[in-house]
């Protein structure tokens, strides 16, 4: 009788695939690497002069590896964003009221920054070249409006949950889609003051000084507006 390798097909405990776990992190691994040698190039280069292609180069994959996780370069810039925003359901959904709401996305937003600027892994390092490579980019601004209506979307994908069947209302999803709207132009006014400051080169105790003041005076706006506003209330 044969005796089977340890390792063939014949074992009688088989090789099965990789556990969905470690595939999960192979891919972030990837996903990673093809991110950070997009940045150095496009720190290098400029975003318009750098193509696909030499991004797969870089990043030592084949250009059909950069398509499976990105459909364009502007996915690649814009992709760390998303990690700032898995947060924004549990800083949504449990406020009660108008108040809790108003104060709970007010300190999201500047905890997310507060996250940019940490000097933790060079983050405020990598920021100032984010913020460099975006305003020197007329093709970035251009793309960062779907960002941006996006993030809006989200957010009020989440106020309508929040309120529940009252949202079905069509005067509470008008007022609900409105304060979106505010709210969103708060965070982006902020966005702007903050790699306005960033790609001046301005202290970090600066940026942060700009940043906080513009969330505090677009908040103070947004609670005279909808300060004790019962549409706002959880449903």
């Amino acid at each position: 009788m044969t005796t089977a390798h340890p390792h063939t097909a014949t074992d009688a405990t088989p090789c099965t695939a990789p556990p969905a776990g470690l595939r999960g992190r192979k891919r972030e691994r990837t996903r990673r690497a093809i991110s950070e040698a997009a940045f150095r190039l496009f720190a290098e280069e400029g975003f318009e002069a750098v193509t696909l292609t030499r991004i797969a180069a870089a990043a030592d994959v084949a250009p059909a590896t950069v398509f499976t996780h990105f459909a364009s370069k502007e996915d690649i810039f814009f992709g760390r964003g998303s990690e700032f925003d898995a947060a924004l359901p549990e800083a949504v959904l449990p406020a009660a009221d108008s108040t809790e709401l108003l104060d709970r996305l007010h300190r999201f937003y500047v905890d997310c920054y507060g996250m940019v600027l940490t000097e933790e892994n060079d983050s405020l390092g990598q920021a100032r070249v984010f913020a460099r490579i975006l305003l020197g980019s007329p093709a970035l601004r251009r793309s960062y409006l779907p960002v941006s209506r996006a993030r809006r979307r989200r957010l009020l994908e989440l106020l309508v949950e929040r309120a529940g069947r009252k949202a079905e209302r069509p005067d509470v999803r008008a007022e609900l889609e409105l304060f979106a709207s505010f709210a969103n132009a708060v965070r982006e006014q902020a966005f702007e003051a903050l790699h306005a400051s960033l790609a001046a080169g301005e202290p970090a105790e600066r940026t942060h000084e700009v940043i906080s003041t513009a969330l505090a005076c677009g908040f103070e706006r947004l609670a005279l507006a909808y300060g004790g506003c019962a549409v706002l209330d959880a449903g």
